[in-house]
């Protein structure tokens, strides 16, 4: 870098722990650099990636910002570089993947591990849905109405498709379902079809309906709590699906106590549900069926049930998420 027209201590401090401890996130959760050198170069029109390189002008005052810029286009060398994908044909494939490990690093050195790092994607992405001007993501690179619609479909939706994905199948498939990713499909090329194989191999679930909606459709997801009530029995909870994009529903069943539980409702057309601690697993949702009727044993009166509280899923209307029953 150049000390005249760069800010001279972000330079210094990002080779100061930063550098490593990015490529061994990366190495862990991603795969591994395969190649012995990296370059971190002052210089281009603010930030661009090139195979074994990154330029960045870097001249501003915020080492987050200066750290996300680089974090950002040095992860490019995974997806558009190692694995090969297509930019112009699949950008969200590239910029997506890439803006996802991103903020799943910047989540661990500046924002303090949060439960979802990835919700300033997630408003960007209902703006787009609410707008009118959502375009299928199957979109090439060139062919948008808009520069905004290519910016948020390619970067926002493609981190988001992966974010979605890990709440479809759990964090443990998804985990391992990344790192093979990396390791089968290494200078090859692949294309979505090949990406989803990979995961419904670790996942022992059938994906298809999710490509096919989320890639190829400018369907909304959206679900709703209906209704609880309380009888000697147990509870009676009603589910609504409201947009046309299906998905399973994870649940949080709070009691009078104040003890909480975590449900699951798996979509059929998965032919497999998630399995995780703690989680219990209910009989599937059809994606025919708008409406789902939860029955919960009585042990105490059910207080509030909610969908959703990790916010991975896309849901457009979160004001209908969370219910209060009835005294």
């Amino acid at each position: 870098y150049d000390p005249k027209t760069a800010n001279k201590s972000n330079w210094i401090k990002i080779q100061k722990g930063y550098l490593q401890d990015y490529f061994d996130f990366m190495a862990k959760h991603f795969g591994a650099y395969p190649y012995k050198q990296f370059s971190l170069i002052q210089g281009g029109d603010g930030g661009m990636e090139y195979p074994m390189c990154t330029m960045m002008l870097g001249g501003g005052d915020s080492f987050e910002g200066f750290t996300g810029l680089f974090v950002h286009e040095a992860t490019h060398n995974w997806y558009y570089g190692v694995i090969g994908t297509n930019e112009a044909a699949y950008p969200w494939m590239d910029e997506g993947f890439t803006s996802y490990a991103e903020e799943e690093f910047m989540n661990t050195v500046f924002y303090g591990n949060e439960l979802n790092p990835h919700l300033g994607a997630y408003r960007s992405y209902v703006y787009l849905d609410t707008s009118g001007l959502r375009e299928p993501l199957s979109t090439p690179a060139d062919h948008f109405h808009f520069n905004r619609t290519y910016s948020i479909n390619s970067y926002s939706a493609g981190a988001l498709f992966l974010n979605q994905l890990e709440y479809i199948i759990g964090e443990e498939p998804f985990a391992k379902g990344m790192k093979s990713y990396w390791n089968k499909w290494q200078f090859k090329h692949p294309k979505p079809e090949d990406f989803l194989r990979v995961m419904e191999e670790v996942s022992d679930m059938e994906l298809d309906w999710y490509l096919s909606y989320y890639k190829d459709q400018v369907k909304s997801i959206d679900y709703g709590v209906e209704d609880i009530k309380n009888d000697k029995s147990g509870a009676q909870i009603t589910l609504n699906r409201i947009g046309l994009f299906p998905m399973p529903i994870d649940l949080l069943i709070t009691y009078e106590s104040g003890r909480q539980e975590r449900h699951n409702i798996p979509l059929l057309s998965m032919y497999g549900a998630k399995e995780e601690e703690g989680l219990q697993t209910h009989k599937p949702w059809p994606w025919t069926h708008p409406t789902y009727q939860l029955l919960v044993p009585a042990t105490e009166r059910v207080r509030a049930v909610e969908i959703d509280p990790s916010l991975r899923m896309l849901d457009i209307d979160l004001s209908n998420n969370k219910k209060q029953s009835e005294l």
